[in-house]
């Protein structure tokens, strides 16, 4: 299922991106909101394996949708503001509305759908559709700021599709601070979506009672909160060099906890706190990036690098599955041996993050 939402993904990530910077980050957004309550249509008749991935396939669509236009409409209305310095903990804020809404729908959710009937999933599944076309309503409201060339009072100028695209890769392939920052957001990706799909799993082979499962997806989306709302702090009190390592290795460290350790009380705590570590790092890696990006693209080039990120998720995924199905030990290992030689090859220092 999850290989059909990373199609969707795939193939609309850079389209959608064009979109953004052509018609507006706002409306890309909103036509997002459209493909994902159409995602949720089919899981009312569903009863099969090709219904269901049309439904994971729709989703991808709409992430794609709004993937680098939601970062690029923060970031240009702080440019518009002539705050840009404070990407970093504005977009933090925004993260961090994603884990506070999962900790809120789990307790909500688990306690509707509680006798686990298909009367409460379907109830559940019509509240998901009211609440995005609460959000959609919502964001029909936002003002998109004016896009301009840097520097100069020039508005964006329509361009073709094709060549916002090819500008955006060369943008990104001509520029050494830009793939020093992208490589080293790849090696050092701490799978948060690995262990979202590995944690049941390995509370089970810890023996944690099931009823605790809920519990540690709420518990992990409030820390999780935390540090997307702090994550502007690190640079601060240790500066760019030392705050991306620091970002970066404590997942790694985590990891390899979680591998040695198979109990009932400190797999929850390792849980919550690898969840909550693995998240720290999005606002201040978006941050570096959009430093080097202009306006009149933003969007296109976000989307492009979101793209790359993909395909080295479909690639590590079903990699890490397989060694999963080996011994869980193993796969925990492996990402944190990724992660630390990603920091041990790719370093940033404070010049490499100034645009």
């Amino acid at each position: 299922m999850e290989s059909f939402l990373m199609i969707g993904l795939m193939l609309f990530e850079v389209p959608t991106g064009i979109i953004g910077d052509k018609v507006g980050r706002k409306w890309s957004i909103i036509f997002g909101d459209l493909v994902w309550i159409l995602s949720w249509i089919p899981w009312f008749w569903a009863d099969g394996f090709w219904g269901f991935a049309l439904c994971f396939f729709l989703a991808g669509v709409s992430i794609a949708f709004e993937s680098g236009s939601d970062q690029a409409l923060v970031y240009d209305q702080l440019v518009a503001l002539g705050q840009e310095k404070k990407m970093q903990k504005v977009y933090g804020y925004y993260l961090a509305i994603f884990p506070l809404a999962a900790a809120a729908a789990g307790l909500i959710g688990g306690w509707i759908a509680i006798n686990h009937d298909m009367k409460s999933f379907y109830f559940l599944y019509m509240l998901i559709m009211v609440a995005q076309v609460v959000g959609m309503i919502i964001m029909l409201t936002v003002k998109e700021p004016r896009r301009s060339y840097a520097g100069e009072k020039i508005e964006h100028k329509p361009e073709s599709g094709i060549k916002m695209f090819v500008d955006g890769a060369k943008i990104i392939l001509g520029n050494k601070k830009m793939k020093k920052i992208l490589y080293l957001k790849l090696l050092t990706t701490p799978f948060s979506i690995i262990l979202f799909y590995a944690f049941q799993p390995y509370f089970l082979q810890a023996g944690v009672d099931s009823g605790w499962y809920g519990p540690a997806i709420f518990v992990s989306s409030l820390l999780t909160v935390l540090t997307k709302l702090y994550a502007h702090k690190l640079e601060e009190w240790w500066g760019v060099e030392k705050a991306v390592v620091i970002v970066s290795v404590f997942p790694a460290l985590m990891w390899t906890v979680m591998a040695l350790v198979f109990d009932p009380v400190w797999s929850f705590v390792l849980f919550v706190i690898t969840d909550a570590a693995g998240n720290i790092r999005d606002p201040i890696f978006s941050d570096y990036f959009n430093r080097h990006i202009k306006s009149i693209n933003r969007a296109t080039i976000l989307s492009t690098l979101s793209l790359m990120y993909s395909l080295y998720q479909v690639v590590m995924r079903p990699i890490l599955g397989y060694i999963a199905d080996i011994d869980m030990r193993y796969m925990f290992l492996t990402i944190a041996l990724v992660i630390m030689s990603g920091i041990t090859f790719f370093r940033l220092k404070k010049e490499d993050v100034v645009g």
